[in-house]
């Protein structure tokens, strides 16, 4: 009988398992699908939305771009020839061969238009009567060109309108006429700028275009992506005007058009999809595994607390010495037949050896991380780093991200941007770096193969540079090749196109004409010319020194050693050379002045040669910082002071511009002198461009450019304010650490610096920006944030140059600065526990 009844429960187990373990495997199980469902849902389906909306937005950003550069492109064109007096002349005289000579000129420069009317002010067409195609509604103004042209002579800003005719679609563009108007002798106080603000409008040119090329544009970009729309906006429904490709397979992105009223509309297509597709099988592997093992351990942990597996395993302890139990504990053993089901629940009976699985995994996501984290491929054939295109240049580690590939790249898309508004010539320097030479040579020959021609200036720092785009007769565009203050491994690109430097979307511009292959074809020419003697003699001519001063340059090893010591002993000074050697791999320290390690070596010779003061100069001259025999250094911020002091004292109300990491202090003291204090942006490019803005007569930042319009020509130059420093010096004959005894001077700290990932810095400032517990400090956020209490503020920003957040505290006391440093170190911790704060 009992073996009888260990065959019945034998029997039992056979197809069934306790409760509470069946149980316990039913909710694992649940609860397994139910992680499977989520995780699918968030790790694939909603990472392919998000990746999908990122490309289509991507593709949608891209067309509006082109369609942005087109429109800026033509105005440009069109407004060169209204600012010539010679359009002027012939709008104002009877003379058909003014007319005939201009429209040649329109017709070589537009040779697809279709039609030009140079209207003044009584709608009379100056060129009706030599037309030599007619426009699409004959010599009727059309009401859309009429409306436009009331609106010009308002001197409202006019965007181009599409028109459709016989089922044709036209653009038409339009340009002011404005004469340049002198200012009066009796309104001698009058500016240039407000001069012409009050000149009259006395006609208009409207230029008529097919817009094949503009849809020719659209269509043969990426067209397999999908279907891209132009739209212009209307009150009621907007107007469709051009449609390309194909594409319903996912959510529409609409984009508008910077500068017009018109918006890109982009729907993805198929295969924009499918390269948007997350792969799967990673997730299902680890769920397999990880459910496998969860299952495991239900099974394992039920066996505790199952009181009926609890009882046959104290039966079969109690019985070990009855054959009869031998049998149940083997056959018990061999009962547990769940291992079998679940592996065919969990598949693992197909699955393939673990070597295999593992030698797959790399190839199983063509469209997961691996393939997200390559750099994108433009058309022009080799990866485009996203980082080497900052926010005022182009910049990044010689060899690996500037390389001879992208210069010449550059070379052709800054020489397409110039010769679009008219310019034919580009001037061409370099720095001292070892890898200048052959980037120089690779943006020549991309220059000259768009048929723009060059001058090559050579080897010079970058203000000289600036100084020709100022002074050259034939061009106003020019590209420097240089990193700056950075460190030996890195180089980069400063551009300024027709008296602009570059910055923000003209910078992403260049980058777009690069990705898109937007190049003319020609051949160019190269000349050569020496810029220094004219440089040298510019300032001489603008600088006079009432006395003699004993100057200590420190060049870093840069390109101002060839240039700095020669201009100051023209100006009559006793220049005491330091590391003024030509050497591109910077021995002695890195080219950047902000960096107090970097100035020791000028203070200590300051001092030991009885030096009046000392002046450090960075990687291609366009920044200064200034120190004196106590050893004290005069960050920009103060040296500001000083020419804000003198150039207001001669013109008053004048605006004296300053970025966002200056002292507190210049805002009450350039308005106790009698000026407009204002705070803008970091950079170079912004700051020059607020300069143009504002009309302001000086400006500086923390980081050394010094921005002099008054005598000069407003750029960032280093050399130009170390001649005016010394200029005001001897005026007032006194030393220069007396001259600067009178400002104020509170406890601060120099740029600070914390390594970050580029890919990190924006965010992180971001983040600090939205969730940064700074209690009842005022934010200022212009430029990263800078938050001001009563009595300090504190800054932190993504630097434009490095990859790092730059930081700079001032305070009251040097207690509040420290409880400044660690406010904004709790608040930054935060946010990444992993930054190394320095402080």
């Amino acid at each position: 009988m009992v073996v009888k009844k260990h065959n019945n429960n034998k029997a039992a187990l056979s197809i069934e398992l306790p409760m509470i373990t069946t149980a316990a495997l039913a909710i694992s199980l649940c609860l397994i699908l139910a992680s499977a469902w989520w995780s699918y849902d968030t790790w694939v389906t909603r990472v392919e939305n998000t990746r999908l909306q990122q490309l289509s937005q991507q593709q949608a950003s891209k067309h509006a771009a082109g369609i942005a550069r087109f429109i800026k492109e033509q105005q440009q064109q069109l407004d060169y020839f209204t600012e010539r007096p010679a359009t002027v002349d012939a709008l104002q005289s009877a003379d058909p061969d003014l007319n005939t000579t201009l429209l040649k000129s329109l017709q070589t420069a537009y040779p697809q238009a279709l039609s030009f009317k140079l209207l003044s002010l009584d709608r009379t067409d100056h060129f009706s009567h030599l037309q030599g195609s007619s426009s699409p509604k004959g010599d009727k103004l059309s009401f859309t060109e009429l409306d436009m042209i009331n609106r010009t002579e308002k001197r409202e800003a006019v965007a181009p309108e599409a028109l459709r005719v016989d089922k044709q679609w036209y653009l038409h563009f339009i340009s002011a006429l404005i004469p340049a108007v002198a200012p009066p002798a009796a309104e001698a106080a009058m500016t240039e700028k407000n001069a012409e603000e009050e000149a009259p409008v006395t006609g208009t040119l409207l230029a008529t275009l097919p817009a094949t090329e503009l849809f020719n544009r659209i269509k043969t970009s990426d067209p397999e992506l999908g279907k891209t729309e132009l739209l212009r906006l209307n009150p009621g429904s907007d107007t469709l005007i051009f449609s390309a490709s194909q594409g319903d397979a996912g959510a529409t992105i609409k984009v508008p058009v910077k500068n017009s009223q018109w918006l890109v509309q982009f729907t993805p297509s198929a295969q924009l999809v499918a390269q948007a597709n997350q792969s799967p099988l990673l997730l299902i592997a680890i769920h397999l595994s990880v459910g496998a093992g969860w299952l495991w351990l239900a099974f394992w942990l039920t066996g505790k607390f199952d009181p009926q597996r609890q009882g046959r395993s104290t039966q079969a302890s109690n019985n070990i010495t009855d054959p009869a139990a031998f049998a149940y504990r083997d056959q018990d053993i061999l009962d547990i037949q769940v291992n079998a089901d679940d592996e065919e629940l969990l598949g693992l009976q197909d699955a393939p050896p673990a070597e295999t699985v593992t030698s797959q995994q790399p190839a199983a996501d063509p469209g997961g991380r691996e393939a997200a984290a390559r750099p994108a491929v433009s058309r022009c054939g080799f990866a485009l780093p996203e980082e080497i295109f900052r926010a005022y240049d182009i910049r990044g580690k010689a060899g690996e991200q500037i390389t001879v590939a992208l210069a010449e790249q550059v070379g052709k898309a800054v020489a397409s941007a110039a010769l679009a508004v008219g310019e034919s010539r580009l001037l061409v320097a370099r720095d001292g770096r070892t890898h200048s030479p052959e980037l120089c040579d690779a943006l020549i020959r991309g220059v000259k193969s768009t048929g723009c021609n060059v001058l090559n200036l050579g080897a010079v720092p970058t203000p000289l540079l600036y100084f020709a785009t100022c002074e050259h007769p034939d061009s106003n565009s020019g590209v420097m090749v240089t990193a700056s203050h950075n460190s030996a491994e890195h180089n980069g690109f400063k551009m300024v196109i027709n008296g602009h430097t570059l910055v923000d979307d003209d910078v992403q511009d260049i980058k777009a004409r690069i990705q898109d292959q937007d190049f003319p074809q020609g051949e160019g020419s190269e000349t050569a010319q020496q810029i220094m003697p004219a440089y040298i003699d510019r300032i001489l001519s603008d600088v006079a020194l009432a006395g003699e001063v004993k100057l200590v340059i420190d060049a870093g090893n840069a390109i101002t050693g060839g240039v700095a010591p020669s201009l100051f002993e023209e100006l009559g000074c006793e220049v005491v050379p330091l590391y003024c050697e030509l050497d591109g791999s910077f021995p002695n320290h890195d080219p950047d002045p902000t960096i107090v390690a970097n100035l020791q070596d000028l203070i200590r010779t300051v001092q030991t040669t009885q030096a009046d003061l000392g002046v450090a100069f960075d990687g291609d001259g366009d920044r200064l910082v200034v120190v004196t025999p106590k050893g004290q250094i005069l960050w920009p911020d103060r040296l500001l002071m000083l020419f804000a002091k003198d150039i207001v004292s001669r013109n008053p109300g004048a605006d004296v511009l300053f970025d966002i990491k200056c002292t507190r202090e210049l805002n009450s003291l350039v308005s106790s002198y009698g000026g407009r204090p204002i705070m803008w942006k970091a950079g170079h490019s912004h700051m020059k461009t607020k300069m143009q803005e504002t009309g302001a007569l000086v400006g500086g930042e923390m980081s050394g450019h010094i921005f002099i319009k008054d005598r000069w020509y407003g750029f960032d130059d280093g050399m130009y304010a170390a001649a005016r420093l010394l200029e005001i010096m001897t005026l007032r004959d006194q030393d220069i650490d007396s001259l600067f005894e009178s400002f104020p001077v509170l406890p601060s700290t120099p740029e600070l610096k914390i390594p970050v990932a580029e890919e990190r810095k924006f965010a992180i400032v971001e983040q600090l920006i939205q969730q940064g517990d700074f209690q009842n400090g005022k934010p200022i956020t212009i430029d990263g944030l800078r938050v001001d209490f009563s009595k300090g503020w504190g800054l932190v920003r993504a630097s434009n140059t490095s990859a790092a957040l730059t930081l700079r505290f001032e305070a009251e006391t040097e207690a509040v600065l420290a409880q400044l440093q660690q406010l904004f170190k709790r608040e930054l911790l935060k946010i990444d526990s992993a930054l190394d704060v320095p402080f």
